[in-house]
């Protein structure tokens, strides 16, 4: 009855309050016509004048959070990094060399082929320890008068040379031959060494070229880039042996090596092949009888190919920084107006621009994706250790800030031209402030309205002390009754889960264990009693069975009941959870009796179990890994046991300053890695019962709600999730 009477005495006060407040504006809109009300309600103005700093994270010290990188054009032409704060954008310029020495070529390396101009080979070609070998003897009734033969070598460039521009190149091969004085030259007058036969035919003589060809993998492009001919080799009459000690081949013009190399390379701008060779040229010189020739030892003994290829850089290429800023019209409600804009940075470079090869690249400043008109040539900038104004003054952006638009800021570095580049270049930024300066104009304001809303705030109290009763009463009680529950059901988590000793899952038809697995030592060195204690459960589970539906324990679950009957035992050392489901038997060992959050629990997962594996049940073989490795899975998923393996620390104790700044830890997140070094103590891992139990019961959620939180961060982590 009491009730009742307060709330219509609330009913009454409210009435009567808005009564008030409907008279009263009634009245002053009445008055609003009297001749003194300009009098009495005076009409004011004002402006505010204020600076603000517009770039978040101007000396980039958490620059993913605020800035983002842009790259067009080549990309493999830049890229950026950060280092001790600096914003770095790179030209990724750089020389490289590639040699190939073969001294003596080796026959692991090159492969003997024929020459497909010249098809038959010499009596005798290989590769001996001194190079790559001929020998021949020509006798002109079998002749063979063109014997050449070919080594090739595949090689392979790890770069795309599509992207280099050969600057440099040299090609060097020594020869050595031995002849006999029988092979014919022009001032020779004997073809044999028996004095009888001289010389009655002579076209070029005989000779031997060695050569060094460059062609891509497929042959389809080949150019001769060094030769060596023997003009005078096995002058003079026989008998008697000519020698040609080491020479060096003649190669051909660098300019020329350069434009073959990048010919053949260009075909896949990663492979091309090199080839030595050698043609003997024999002539019949000798009418109605035979003329024999005889080349003893004809070796290239090494050869050396080098280039260096610089980095070619794609004009219209860039790299950029940027961050995207509020609007100016969310400073205020009232209207504003920008005085002023300015925006500066500093920057350095580490080497000086290559001014004669890109003269028109830059640094430009883009204000909502407009570049501004002023720049920075970077022919004009110079190795600096230092940072410089990009400056003096800073750069007046007024006319490209719009006060409805987010002011985006673009500071790029912009390749103009194609060029190519020996080193690497960087470019970096620090300090980027954009300080806007602006009004805030307040309107005109009636003073009216403050009488107005001088009786709304009346109201409002007296509304808002009847409220609280109501919000006390209907509100707050209630929410710190659901509040205290759900610390109970957090609490209660941790409880269960530190209750279970030991989990057993049984095929019932069979009475087999089908999954075991313990988290105490209460059966250690007891295996004989712990498999008679599974066969003391599966009879005490079959006598149950037995029992009338009367009998059964019903655990009631959503509204629901259930007669599956979870059985609880108490046996004295400990208690022990029984639930049949079909052929699937789940026994819980526990420290104390369970709780009623402990058997639903037990209740869903050993449905949603047996969901998973009851044809494996059905068709019971005594296979058990199959249950290895599903069961591990669905006692994480409902019991969290998880929570009960040893957990190990991410980082080590001088690490902590780091740690606590990079994830920004609380107090008591901290105050908990301490624990945590304090329990390890030259131990690798710990529980977290143990750190629960370090603390105050009053503050238990809290500190689950820390641990929890440093899970999720993996600062701490299981050694072994899932139990096996």
């Amino acid at each position: 009855m009491i009730i009742k009477v307060r709330g219509k005495i609330k009913y009454i006060v409210i009435l009567f309050l808005f009564t008030l407040f409907i008279n009263f504006n009634l009245n002053l809109v009445l008055f609003k016509g009297h001749k003194n009300y300009e009098k009495i309600y005076i009409h004011t103005q004002s402006e505010n004048h204020y600076t603000e700093q517009w770039i978040k994270d101007p000396s980039f010290d958490s620059p993913l959070e605020f800035w983002n990188i842009d790259i067009e054009g080549d990309t493999s032409d830049v890229n950026t990094t950060l280092d001790q704060s600096e914003a770095n954008m790179h030209v990724l310029g750089e020389r490289r060399l590639f040699t190939i020495i073969a001294d003596p070529p080796s026959s692991s390396n090159w492969t003997e082929i024929d020459n497909p101009e010249f098809p038959n080979r010499p009596q005798v070609s290989n590769i001996t320890t001194e190079g790559c070998f001929v020998s021949h003897t020509f006798a002109d009734q079998t002749a063979i008068q063109n014997p050449s033969v070919h080594w090739d070598n595949n090689l392979s460039i790890s770069q795309d040379m599509s992207d280099y521009l050969i600057t440099s190149a040299s090609v060097k091969a020594v020869v050595y031959a031995n002849v006999s004085t029988d092979i014919d030259r022009e001032d020779d007058t004997e073809a044999r060494d028996d004095g009888f036969y001289s010389m009655d035919q002579y076209a070029l003589g005989d000779y031997i070229k060695f050569y060094v060809l460059v062609s891509d993998i497929e042959k389809s492009k080949v150019y001769e880039i060094a030769s060596y001919f023997t003009n005078d080799l096995g002058e003079g009459n026989p008998p008697g042996v000519d020698l040609l000690t080491d020479t060096y081949m003649v190669s051909v013009p660098e300019e020329a090596l350069i434009f073959y190399l990048s010919s053949v390379i260009s075909s896949d701008n990663h492979n091309f092949t090199l080839t030595l060779g050698i043609r003997l040229n024999t002539e019949d010189n000798v009418a109605d009888y035979y003329d024999i020739d005889t080349f003893h030892e004809i070796i290239i003994k090494y050869v050396n190919l080098s280039f260096t290829y610089e980095k070619k850089i794609d004009r219209f290429t860039s790299i950029s920084w940027n961050q995207i800023g509020n609007k100016v019209n969310d400073l205020s409600e009232y209207e504003i107006e920008i005085n002023a804009a300015i925006l500066n940075f500093k920057y350095k470079i580490n080497n000086d621009w290559p001014s004669l090869l890109s003269p028109n690249s830059e640094i430009r400043i883009l204000i909502n994706d407009i570049k501004i008109i002023e720049s920075i040539k970077l022919i004009d900038t110079t190795f600096s250790t230092i940072f410089l104004d990009a400056k003096a003054g800073g750069f007046n952006i007024r006319s490209l800030i719009s006060k409805g638009d987010n002011i985006s800021i673009s500071i790029q570095l912009y390749l103009a031209d194609d060029f190519i580049l020996d080193q690497l270049i960087s470019l970096s930024i620090d300090d980027v402030f954009l300080e806007i300066s602006y009004t805030e104009l307040i309107p005109d304001q009636d003073n009216s309205m403050f009488l107005i809303w001088l009786v709304i705030l009346a109201l409002l109290v007296v509304i808002g002390i009847l409220g609280s009763l109501s919000i006390r009463s209907y509100v707050y009680l209630p929410r710190k009754q659901k509040k205290k529950l759900y610390l109970m059901l957090r609490t209660q988590k941790f409880k269960d889960i530190e209750n279970i000793h030991a989990i057993l899952l049984i095929h019932r038809t069979s009475g087999l264990p089908i999954f075991t697995h313990s988290y105490s030592d209460l059966m250690k060195g007891k295996k004989t009693l712990f498999s008679g204690f599974i066969q003391a459960i599966t009879v005490i589970g079959e006598e149950i069975s037995h029992k009338e539906p009367d009998e059964y324990e019903t655990i009631k679950f959503s509204d629901k009941l259930d007669f599956h009957k979870i059985v609880e035992l108490d046996l004295k050392a400990f208690f022990c959870l029984i639930l049949d489901v079909e052929e699937l038997r789940t026994v819980l060992i526990l420290k104390s009796k369970s709780s009623k959050r402990l058997k639903q629990i037990m209740f869903n997962f050993t449905f949603a179990l047996y969901l998973k594996i009851s044809n494996n049940l059905k068709d019971f073989d005594n296979d058990l890994s199959y249950y290895k490795k599903e069961v591990p899975p669905f006692l994480n998923t409902f019991f969290e046991l998880n929570y009960k393996h040893q957990f190990k620390i991410n980082y080590q104790y001088s690490d902590l300053q780091k740690v606590k700044s990079k994830f920004r830890l609380n107090k008591i997140l901290v105050k908990i890695l301490n624990t945590i070094f304090t329990i390890l103590n030259g131990k690798s891992s710990f529980k977290l019962m143990d750190i629960i139990e370090q603390f105050n019961q009053k503050n238990e959620d809290l500190i689950i709600d820390a641990l929890e939180s440093l899970i999720e961060q993996e600062i701490i982590i299981p050694i072994d999730s899932i139990i096996r």
